[in-house]
Parts: structure tokens; C-alpha cells; sequence
């Protein structure tokens, strides 16, 4: 047996001998059947990859000339390209050495899912190099909107955010672009990421607040223009870039409503025809206010 091999890869080799099953499923089970999710901190798992001999096995998913270099992860249960957890290490630098990190998950050496600080990432175990994102959701392996400021999928899971929760990321989203468009303030935009945002409004049937907070977000109070602008010229401009904004995002929120209304065969729940604009702020899969309400009750 290769030396350096973890207790987990010991036994997941023991299983190979013994059932003829692979070495990936093995892996996969010996690491996960019967445990709770261990808890163990940034400054661990650093000091872990950085200590650590380098894992001399045969990599089962690609030849050795491709295969990362590794090393015999306790914490992460078998092991893991050096890489891969110093670039996990640099993403999470700003919550400090002390942050609580968990596996969530192994998939023998495809990938590893760790969570900290309320993000998601995944370690691709056959790469040096490929740590992505994941949306905030456990067992989610889509990625999120904009990871940190939208840590949600845009398939399912950010419309099943509540109004509060998107208002938040909106303005927070917004502020963001104002920040990326300082040295031209009437150029800022919510982009792709602003569209998603929306449209998880109109499923909820919050689009008015989200589209305030995501306008306020890009261009700051409008009742204080002339205050933050003092340049007449600009803050007419910022005036303009904010009134075709909020026409931009209702055609916007119409689109992701017309979308909902197709998808729903034109027919709500309660089987009337389902008609209202985005701004009803009634949640697109309904005909009314009282609808939703009673369909919420119900549930």
C-alpha cells in the first residue's frame, strides 16, 4: 500500500480488496457513512496542507503525468491537491484564521465541498487549480448569481429568497456597481446579475422594493443628487441614467412575468387567467393579491 494514505484511503483500499468495488465508491463511503460533519477551523486546514507530506498513490481518475500534487487531508478526508487548498486559504482570508470551516461532501477524487462563513466551495480533486463557488444551499452544485453579494443560484434558489433578503442583496449589488462606475457615476448599471435579482422579485412578487433599493444601490437617494453632485451637468445626467433605469428594470420585470405566465400555461392556481404586470407586486404565479395570500395559508 502506498505510504501517506489516510485512514479513510486505507479503507476504502481495504473495501476494493475485500468487495471488488471501486476505489472512488469506497473512498466516497468510508468518508461519509456514519459521521457528522466535523468542524475545524482556516488556520487547520492551512497549517494541514503546509505541514504535510506529499500523497504518493496512483490518482484513480487521471494518469500521473496530469495528476496535481497532493497531500493526505485528515480534515478533508482523504487527500487533496495542495493548490487548490491555499486558493480555498486566499478566498477566505478576509474572515480570518480563525473562521469554522465543515466538509459537506466527497465524491471519491472528483470533488470536495467545504462551507464557511455562510459560502460554499468546491475543490475539483483531479486539477491544482479549480475551486468555484457554489450557491449558499447546501447539496447545490450550481453556482451562485455573484458569489459573496449574491450567494444564491439563479435556476431555483435566489426567488425563494425572501422580500428582505432580496432587497438587501439588491442594494448591496447596486452599491457595489456605483463603486466599480465612480469615475463615471451615470454609467452604472445592475447588469445580468440586477436582471436575476429582478426576476426572483417578480416570482415573489416584490419587484417594487427590490427595483427601488436595486436603483438606489447604483446611483445613491435621489432626493440627494444635488447634495452628492455638485456639478449641475452630472447630476442631470445621474437624474436621466436613474428615470431610464426604473424603465429598464419594469420592461425587465414584465419579460420575467410574461416568462412565469407562459411556463404556468396562462392559468393560475385557482385556474383564472393570469394577467397582472410585474409592478401588481403580487407574485407572478398568481391572479391576486388574495390568491397568493390564500394559497400561502393553505400550505
Amino acid at each position: 500500500m502506498p505510504r501517506n494514505q489516510s485512514t479513510a484511503a486505507q479503507r476504502a483500499r481495504a473495501v476494493q480488496r475485500e468487495t471488488g468495488a471501486k476505489y472512488t465508491a469506497a473512498l466516497r463511503q468510508a468518508t461519509t457513512a456514519g459521521t457528522s460533519p466535523k468542524v475545524f477551523s482556516l488556520r487547520e486546514l492551512l497549517a494541514e496542507c503546509t505541514t504535510a507530506p506529499e500523497w504518493t498513490g496512483d490518482h484513480p481518475e487521471v494518469d500521473a503525468e496530469w495528476a496535481p500534487r497532493m497531500f493526505d487531508s485528515a480534515l478533508l478526508g482523504g487527500p487533496v491537491p495542495y493548490n487548490a487548498v491555499l486558493l480555498l486559504t486566499g478566498g477566505l482570508a478576509a474572515m480570518g484564521l480563525s473562521a469554522e470551516m465543515t466538509m459537506e461532501s466527497r465524491h471519491g477524487f472528483h470533488t470536495a465541498v467545504v462551507a464557511c462563513g455562510g459560502r460554499r466551495f468546491e475543490l475539483v480533486l483531479s486539477q491544482d487549480d479549480r475551486v468555484t463557488e457554489l450557491c449558499l444551499i447546501p447539496r447545490c452544485e450550481r453556482h451562485p448569481v455573484a458569489e459573496v453579494l449574491i450567494p444564491y443560484c439563479e435556476h431555483r434558489h435566489l426567488a425563494e429568497r425572501s422580500e428582505t433578503e432580496l432587497a438587501k442583496m439588491a442594494w448591496e449589488w447596486g452599491n457595489d456597481r456605483r463603486q466599480e462606475f465612480e469615475s463615471t457615476p451615470a454609467a452604472a448599471h445592475p447588469g445580468d446579475q440586477g436582471n436575476a435579482l429582478i426576476a426572483a422579485a417578480v416570482t415573489q412578487g416584490v419587484f417594487s422594493k427590490v427595483a427601488a433599493e436595486l436603483v438606489e444601490g447604483c446611483f445613491g437617494d435621489s432626493d440627494l443628487i444635488d447634495e452628492i453632485y455638485l456639478n449641475e451637468a452630472e447630476a442631470t445626467a445621474i437624474r436621466h441614467a436613474i428615470d431610464t433605469e426604473h424603465l429598464l428594470l419594469k420592461e425587465r420585470g414584465r419579460s420575467a412575468a410574461a416568462r412565469i405566465h407562459k411556463l404556468a400555461g396562462g392559468l393560475c392556481v385557482c385556474g383564472a387567467t393570469l394577467h397582472l404586470a410585474a409592478e401588481a407586486d403580487v407574485p407572478a404565479r398568481y391572479c391576486s393579491a388574495q390568491c397568493a395570500s390564500s394559497a400561502a395559508t393553505s400550505t
